[in-house]
């Protein structure tokens, strides 16, 4: 059976080629420089350079294929129009090379994110039947390359996965959080009452596996999440027990979150760099609630996420000090 993972080379995709890989699956990998592998350096797979910008570089690329996982994104960029070239017209790209070229694919997998619906209101958390109301660029992009899916499944077999904020081995987004922590120093960054819904990577994997083999209708969309959302205060102290450090805590109010955000996304402007924190990023900080609600993934999928946030945070932790990036 060949699975094609688009985004090999990143931290989900390369993940997602070792769950698959290691589920008897002959992986395809689509790159845009088989000089640089990145996370698939000297594994047993198949590398064809294209770019989902590009659709003539797709047709060999999902030849073929039985199984199509497209986890290609742009998730970091200071250009908002980047978003949705790469996430929204790439994802349509895809789909129509799948449709022209492999139109018996057996199933095409589409990694969204929880992002695409936006955060909770009323306190209660998203499912999805919620209307999305995303409040970031990344988040819109996201949400039209679902509707672009949608659009195809009548054509072939398709599903949605929408994991919340995913974490593990290999993410570089927890990294610079961490790094302060281990410096001393733990920001309270808008509001002390956030809560959030995660994903270790390794769930994320075991559901998409899960939905590689399920017989759900084409088109269904599924949050991919901890069973019960955490308060941020928990996560910060997993994090901190990793460390072993008691750091001292820093309040930053959120008048002072949004200048900092508007600072960055003049500069990011000026520069046409991405830059860590903008209005954007502000806004999501600002938001109290980014949970959702897994409970379709376990009925209709048979998959529950089942690794504990302290022993994924230690993990993670782990993995840092090895590679000597903390």
């Amino acid at each position: 059976m060949i699975t094609l993972v688009t985004g090999a080379s990143g931290f989900v995709g390369s993940h997602l080629v070792d769950g698959f890989s290691q589920a008897g699956h002959d992986v395809r990998c689509l790159v845009r420089s088989k000089a640089r592998p990145g996370w698939l350096e000297n594994k047993r797979v198949e590398l064809v350079e294209g770019d989902c910008t590009r659709p003539d570089t797709l047709i060999s690329a999902v030849r073929d294929a039985d199984i199509v996982v497209h986890a290609a994104a742009v998730t970091w960029t200071a250009k908002r129009s980047s978003y949705f070239q790469v996430n929204a017209v790439g994802t349509h790209n895809l789909l129509m090379a799948c449709a022209e070229h492999a139109p018996d694919v057996g199933r095409f997998m589409f990694i969204s994110s929880q992002a695409a619906a936006g955060p909770a209101r009323n306190g209660r958390a998203l499912t999805e039947r919620d209307i999305p109301r995303p409040i970031s660029p990344y988040g819109e992009s996201k949400l039209l390359a679902e509707n672009h899916v949608a659009a195809f499944a009548g054509r072939f077999p398709c599903i949605i996965l929408r994991p919340s904020a995913v974490y593990g081995p290999r993410d570089r987004n927890f990294l610079p959080y961490i790094r302060m922590v281990k410096r001393g120093f733990l920001l309270e960054l808008g509001s002390g009452q956030r809560i959030v819904s995660l994903c270790h990577v390794q769930d994320l994997v075991r559901s998409a596996l899960a939905s590689a083999n399920s017989q759900v209708p084409s088109g269904s969309v599924y949050f991919v999440a901890d069973p019960d959302p955490y308060p941020w205060r928990e996560v910060e102290q997993g994090i901190c027990a990793a460390l072993d450090v008691d750091p001292r805590r820093l309040m930053v109010p959120q008048w002072c979150l949004r200048v900092f955000g508007a600072v960055g996304q003049l500069y990011g402007l000026l520069t046409d760099r991405p830059v860590r924190i903008n209005t954007t990023r502000a806004a999501e900080l600002l938001e109290k609630r980014w949970i959702c609600d897994a409970t379709k993934m376990t009925k209709e999928l048979g998959f529950t996420s089942s690794t504990e946030l302290t022993r994924g945070l230690q993990q993670l932790v782990r993995w840092y000090q090895q590679q000597y990036w903390l």
